[in-house]
């Protein structure tokens, strides 16, 4: 006998299909965003799994948030060492996921 239940990975895919013609209509740089945010949903498949809701697009939406928390706070936290300088330990700004270093 074969698998009865998908997997998270297909669950996330089988709902980015079903949003992509909301995603049609999204202009160019939120369809980025958009990409983004189910990209992030997909990093999120084993927990996701592991949880294993009655309702998974409710896991995809919590890893969804899940990035975006964590974006705002690496944010937060380049705000703080540039408004107070940086932390005790000596650390300097922290590095966005995903960016480049500039340097002066």
């Amino acid at each position: 006998m074969g698998r009865t239940t998908q997997t998270m990975t297909q669950l996330v895919a089988q709902e980015e299909a079903y949003w992509t013609p909301f995603r049609r209509a999204l202009r160019k740089e939120d369809q980025i965003v958009f990409d983004k945010l189910f990209a992030a949903a997909r990093h999120h498949t084993a927990p996701a799994h592991y949880a294993s809701h009655a309702t998974p697009f409710d896991s995809i939406l919590l890893a969804m948030i899940l990035e975006a928390m964590k974006a705002v706070e690496a944010l937060r936290a380049q705000v703080e060492d540039l408004t107070h300088g940086p932390r005790a330990s000596g650390a300097g700004p922290r590095q966005l996921p995903g960016s480049t270093e500039v340097g002066p």
